[in-house]
């Protein structure tokens, strides 16, 4: 944290009802202590997936005496390799969050693994991969991730009614943001139903993504056009006025008077990719109540440096609605772009994953056959 003034202002933003969660993780980060370092310092979960383990497992040596035992003890298989690494980290890191996890009244303090990105398509194996994966790693503030496509909403449903804490990724339209929360409502009223008591302690986020959709709308745009860079913010917010509403019905009232928890819509993909855009416009503008925003490093250190907490997020909902008509006036189809944009980060999960495999089995399996 060396390289902020203060840390006041996660802190600020806490206050204001918005947990700031860390979008990176790895195992030199756990050892160094600068995971724990970050957390006494206002963050309060971790969002991780296979782009980020490909990147911390590709580039560092710490994570080659456990592969070399694993293969040692037997393990030939890459998946099942990665799978183990995965779980020591989140393990850890867990562990590192417990605190907050149990101070936050099991509201907070929690880390997220995805499935394998390559079922993303297939609900029973998203299932049977998430029960699996929540067993294994036996923490009760482990999120399992699923992709927000209509085969994930099932998986959603099914792994709540299970008591299995969910965080919904991939989610690009409100469409499919409103199914989610359908889908994490149902399953809370499938485990009532089922006679379980323990509604208050399942949890689940929506992982709505922002600066991905001004890439593409931006794009598609005039260069003079004075709409760029303002699709994204505004579509979060029409999403959040969904979710108030869909957690204000008599059914999800019912579910609440059962210690049913709100599912929290979680704002990804928030460091700008326009570097003409002010870089923490993606948290100045998205500040709530019950909202979590992920970040990575470098968007923290610039929000500590010189960002503005203050709630944004309910203010000027009626702009958005007016700018989201005047894109669409210019023929930008949401519905085509945001269909496309989760194809599209399926896709990039997907090759993160294979790429990890594939180079799990160069590093070591040509050397140990």
């Amino acid at each position: 944290m060396s390289k902020t003034k203060s840390t006041n202002l996660i802190k600020e933003t806490n206050k204001l009802g918005q947990s700031i969660w860390l979008d990176s993780l790895s195992r030199e980060m756990i050892d160094s202590g600068d995971l724990e370092n970050l957390i006494s310092n206002g963050i309060s979960g971790i969002t991780s997936n296979p782009t980020i383990f490909e990147k911390a497992i590709s580039s560092s040596n710490l994570y080659d005496s456990q592969i070399k035992g694993l293969i040692k003890n037997g393990e030939k298989n890459s998946e099942n390799i990665f799978t183990h690494l995965a779980v020591e980290d989140i393990k850890k890191a867990s562990d590192l969050l417990m605190a907050t996890y149990i101070n936050s009244g099991k509201k907070d303090g929690f880390v997220s693994i995805e499935v394998n990105p390559q079922l993303a398509f297939n609900s029973k194996q998203s299932i049977e991969e998430g029960k699996e994966l929540f067993s294994r790693i036996s923490r009760p503030n482990v999120m399992i991730k699923i992709p927000g496509t209509n085969e994930g909403m099932l998986a959603i449903t099914t792994l709540i009614s299970n008591g299995i804490n969910v965080n919904v990724t991939l989610l690009f339209s409100r469409k499919m943001y409103r199914e989610s929360a359908k889908a994490y409502i149902k399953g809370l009223k499938i485990r009532k139903e089922n006679g379980f008591e323990d509604l208050e302690n399942i949890s689940s986020v929506a992982s709505f993504f922002i600066s991905r959709i001004d890439t593409q709308v931006d794009k598609n745009l005039p260069s003079e056009s004075n709409l760029k860079g303002k699709a994204a913010i505004s579509n979060a917010k029409l999403a959040y006025k969904d979710s108030l509403a869909l957690f204000k019905t008599r059914e999800f009232e019912e579910l609440s008077e059962s210690g049913a928890n709100v599912q929290r819509l979680l704002w990804a993909s928030t460091s700008v990719k326009d570097l003409s855009f002010r870089d923490v416009m993606y948290v100045e503008n998205l500040i709530g109540k019950n909202t979590v925003n992920t970040l990575p490093l470098d968007t923290i250190f610039a929000f500590l440096d010189h960002g503005i907490s203050k709630n944004t997020l309910e203010k000027n909902i009626l702009e958005s609605s007016e700018i989201i008509n005047a894109l669409q006036s210019q023929n930008i189809n949401f519905e085509e772009i945001t269909s496309k944009l989760l194809i599209d980060g399926v896709t990039q999960f997907e090759d993160s994953y294979k790429s990890l495999i594939n180079g799990l089995e160069d590093k070591f399996f040509d050397k140990n056959k």
